[in-house]
């Protein structure tokens, strides 16, 4: 007899994830918590994917074959570019996040997959093609990443090479997330999970707070 999960109402969620979200801003902007919260950078990542996938309906072997791919092609495709310099610039990764294969965190794979599914599901609703709605998404991880960086770089998530984020990066960035989210559409067909737009607007708005806040301080 199959067990049937008894999930929570993705408004209970969402009541919980704000209330993280607020308690995360405030323990990064508290020095005596920040170290902690830190810490605790690679579990928010693995815990937002969880709960996206929670609330995915339509699973099927070309979704989970999608997923794989897009797991393994960004972390893939964070080795090569610690290691070359090619498509992104030069950077490395520091030890904050962990484990690690080859420098490179296992958890960006696991966020890049977060980051496609969110942009997928925001972008699915758009009345145009799926190559412009794919097009669409690479901007909007793109404009994502503009504010990741500076969270990253204060946080010691990485840094680069002089400390400058090249523009290379977000170049990469977009042909990158548009060939995922572009691989999405062809192997997915979801669209009820709108937890999704939650998750990728309330974590880019904390990185929009948080990095305001923190040049604030620093006047």
């Amino acid at each position: 007899m199959p067990v049937k999960l008894n999930i929570p109402d993705q408004d209970k969620i969402k009541s919980f994830l704000i209330s993280y979200y607020i308690i995360g801003f405030a323990g990064f902007t508290i020095n005596y918590t920040y170290d902690l919260f830190r810490l605790l950078i690679s579990f928010s990542i693995l815990l937002s994917l969880a709960l996206l996938l929670l609330y995915h309906k339509n699973w099927s072997r070309k979704f989970i074959i999608t997923g794989i791919i897009i797991f393994a092609g960004g972390w893939l495709i964070e080795l090569i570019g610690t290691k070359t310099g090619f498509p992104f610039g030069e950077y490395e990764y520091y030890t904050l996040l962990r484990p690690q294969i080859a420098g490179v965190p296992l958890i960006l794979g696991l966020n890049w997959l977060f980051l496609v599914y969110c942009s997928f599901i925001i972008t699915s609703f758009i009345p145009v093609a799926k190559t412009l709605r794919a097009l669409a998404g690479a901007l909007l991880m793109t404009g994502y990443d503009l504010l990741l960086e500076p969270f990253a770089i204060h946080t010691g998530m990485w840094t680069w090479k002089g400390d400058k984020v090249p523009l290379s990066n977000y170049i990469a960035w977009f042909v990158i997330s548009f060939f995922f989210i572009r691989l999405m559409y062809i192997n997915s067909n979801e669209k009820d999970n709108k937890l999704g737009i939650f998750l990728f607007v309330y974590q880019t708005g904390l990185f929009a707070a948080l990095v305001l806040t923190w040049k604030l301080l620093s006047l």
